[in-house]
């Protein structure tokens, strides 16, 4: 295991815990590997985990205030 699946498996295991009852534990792994891709090469790997959370952790909340759109929510540009 790499240092950065590592780094989105603790994430996705914390969100999973956070969003339970809202959100299913594959769709928060869905939305976490997805904005680690978002994310890859533009952020100090130093900074990933954090950075990696925060974004992931809005893209849930929005998925969770628009239930009509079956998509994962990108970054806004």
């Amino acid at each position: 295991m790499t240092v950065r699946s590592r780094v989105a498996d603790e994430v996705t295991t914390w969100l999973a815990g956070e969003f339970a009852g809202r959100v299913p534990a594959e769709a928060v792994e869905v939305v976490v590997r997805a904005t680690g891709r978002d994310l890859g090469g533009r952020v100090v790997p130093d900074e990933r985990g954090d950075l990696l959370y925060r974004v992931a952790r809005a893209r849930l909340v929005r998925m969770l205030e628009a239930p009509d759109e079956p998509h994962i929510p990108r970054s806004r540009r």
